[in-house]
């Protein structure tokens, strides 16, 4: 009973320690996270006022990548829920599955990104050119400079989680871990933003244009 005892309670101060050094990444993404939106938003605003001072940019067809990329990324954004509910119920299987389709559906995404921005040059449309054009080319760029880190978080869990799929003891172990699930649950939050950013530039891109 008294080794019982004490193995629960250094597994409990194991824990603490663990929550205590998540704190700090969830203080910095909140801050990260803020300051993205300032800078999109600011940008965005920038995008707006120049199409009030400007003419109607003639000849403007939404590049169809950019509307494919929308769809894939509403999915990616409902497979990091379902990464984080495999997890909560030590389902391996489950979050193997979810975290490489979510990676590989970024993967897409990027891909889909970079032919938008083909189109826009096939249409005439180049990052020289006027000034509001400009800023889409900017804008897009800076999402997708958020994509890539977040591909780089996915790349990461799908690391940790490849290397306990065969293995029951470090298994159990990654699933017992709560900073790993912290980790897991900030990746989604991220993933939410950057999903969310994109709507919102999407939506502004094919109404104001």
């Amino acid at each position: 009973m008294g080794k019982d005892k004490t193995r629960r309670e250094q597994q409990l101060d194991t824990d603490h320690q663990h929550l205590e050094r998540v704190s700090p990444y969830k203080t910095f993404l909140f801050f990260a996270l803020t300051g993205s939106t300032i800078l999109f938003l600011s940008l965005v605003l920038m995008f707006i006022i120049w199409l009030t001072q400007n003419p109607p940019v003639e000849r403007f067809n939404m590049p169809k990548p950019f509307i494919v990329s929308t769809i894939v990324l509403l999915i990616t954004s409902y497979i990091s829920t379902l990464i984080k509910t495999a997890f909560k119920n030590d389902d391996s299987k489950l979050l193997i599955l979810s975290i490489t389709a979510s990676l590989g559906l970024s993967m897409l995404f990027a891909s889909l990104q970079i032919l938008g921005w083909k189109d826009l040059y096939d249409q005439g449309f180049y990052i020289t050119g006027e000034v509001g054009i400009s800023l889409i080319y900017i804008i897009t760029g800076l999402h997708f400079l958020h994509v890539m880190c977040g591909l780089l978080w996915q790349f990461y869990l799908s690391l940790k989680a490849y290397d306990v799929w065969n293995d029951p003891i470090k298994s159990l172990l990654y699933f017992s871990n709560k900073f790993e699930g912290s980790r897991i649950d900030l990746y989604s939050t991220y993933w939410h933003f950057v999903d969310g950013i994109w709507v919102c530039l999407f939506l502004t891109f094919l109404y104001m244009l």
